[in-house]
């Protein structure tokens, strides 16, 4: 292990600012990973590792060591958010100011692809050493809001396995054991049509969903320790005709950011019994609710292989150790609750600065990141951990 220490204490930021800078400049917006896709293909295939860009358009690069062990995954999704107004840089620009590398997709997730190509690099060339596997899968559409379309998700619908994961996202440079979910309801009232000069005369609709609004809103959020607190917010909502028309149906679209612990189906739950208590309430209260998107939590326990790799990396390299989580969604989800993996999330860039104008990554995190990773793996998969 000295002789990898010696080596990754060498890397600095000019060794991966032209690597960042050439992915962050090709765009790949959600369904236009392609470009990206083949780049880090021929990239991988170079490198000297097994690589291919599977159906689905995601790229999946293998190194296997020289002895059996643990088959681990580095995931992280290939495709970014759209632009958006607000930039004073290029967003694919990649333009470097003050240690900084601007451009959209930058810190959210393209500076965790540059530290996966990093630590395969350093790692390829001592398969005598390793016992075990590494795959790494940069995936398509992880940023759309439709589980079959994300890149993960249909690759564990393939059938595929793995002993652990490092999900690459941008986490403060902590060590991730939990992500938060979102669930989605439509919530429809309905009323009785009337002209506006005579309101008694029908049932106001909207006036209905404000009064399950503001029921809705007593509701208190989840809280867990490492994702902090959920929310619910009051999306979208749509009604009426005219303002001389009393209206007959009003619709709105609230998501509740759930934390490790909660479900989507308890906030259905919830939102059916206040319309329970308005209709006994109201006897002209109507109205209904549906599920339109669930995604779930993760928690991963920190004494996991994968966790102390991290751990002792870091302490290793006389870094300060924290755990936490990510409020938001990510595909730590479906690699924990559906492919039974135990994920950590972690990454450099710092969380609030995804999906934002002039979203940026400090080049002096991923190289701290691209170090502590090399020497998680390699400790892992040489069974020194």
């Amino acid at each position: 292990m000295e002789e990898l220490l010696a080596e990754i204490e060498e890397w600095n930021e000019t060794r991966l600012s032209n690597d960042l800078q050439e992915i962050v400049k090709i765009a790949s917006v959600s369904g236009e990973e392609q470009q990206l896709a083949h780049y880090l293909h021929e990239r991988f295939t170079t490198l000297g590792l097994q690589s291919e860009i599977d159906r689905h358009g995601n790229v999946i690069a293998r190194l296997i060591g020289d002895h059996p062990g643990p088959r681990i995954v580095l995931n992280s999704h290939m495709d970014t958010v759209g632009y958006g107004n607000g930039w004073t840089y290029d967003p694919l620009g990649a333009e470097i100011k003050d240690g900084r590398l601007y451009g959209r997709g930058s810190c959210d997730c393209k500076a965790s692809i540059v530290t996966h190509i990093l630590a395969a690099e350093q790692l390829v060339g001592r398969t005598q050493e390793l016992h075990g596997e590494l795959i790494i899968t940069h995936v398509v559409e992880e940023e759309v809001q439709n589980k079959a379309r994300k890149g993960t998700f249909k690759l564990l619908e393939d059938g595929f396995e793995a002993d652990m994961a490092v999900n690459g996202e941008a986490i403060d440079m902590n060590i991730g054991l939990a992500c938060g979910g979102m669930v989605e309801l439509a919530v429809t009232t309905y009323g009785k049509r009337a002209h506006g000069s005579t309101p008694k005369e029908g049932v106001n609709a909207i006036t209905n969903m404000f009064a399950l609004a503001s029921e809705l809103l007593k509701l208190e959020p989840g809280y867990h320790p490492y994702t902090g607190e959920g929310s619910i917010v009051l999306g979208v909502i749509e009604g009426g005709e005219r303002s001389s028309v009393v209206p007959d149906e009003c619709r709105l679209k609230v998501s509740r950011f759930i934390v490790p612990g909660e479900k989507g189906e308890d906030f259905l739950a919830d939102v059916e019994h206040i319309i329970e208590e308005r209709k006994r309430q109201d006897a002209s209260f109507q109205a209904k609710v549906e599920m339109t998107y669930v995604s779930k939590p993760a928690l991963t326990d920190k004494n996991e292989p994968i966790v102390q790799g991290l751990t002792k990396a870091m302490e290793t390299l006389g870094l300060p150790v924290t755990y936490s989580g990510t409020p938001q969604h990510n595909d730590a989800d479906y690699l924990v609750n559906k492919g039974g993996i135990p994920t950590v999330i972690y990454g450099p860039g710092r969380i609030r600065l995804g999906h934002v104008p002039d979203e940026y990554v400090d080049l002096s995190e991923v190289v701290t990141a691209a170090k502590v990773l090399t020497l998680a793996l390699y400790q892992v998969l040489t069974r020194s951990v």
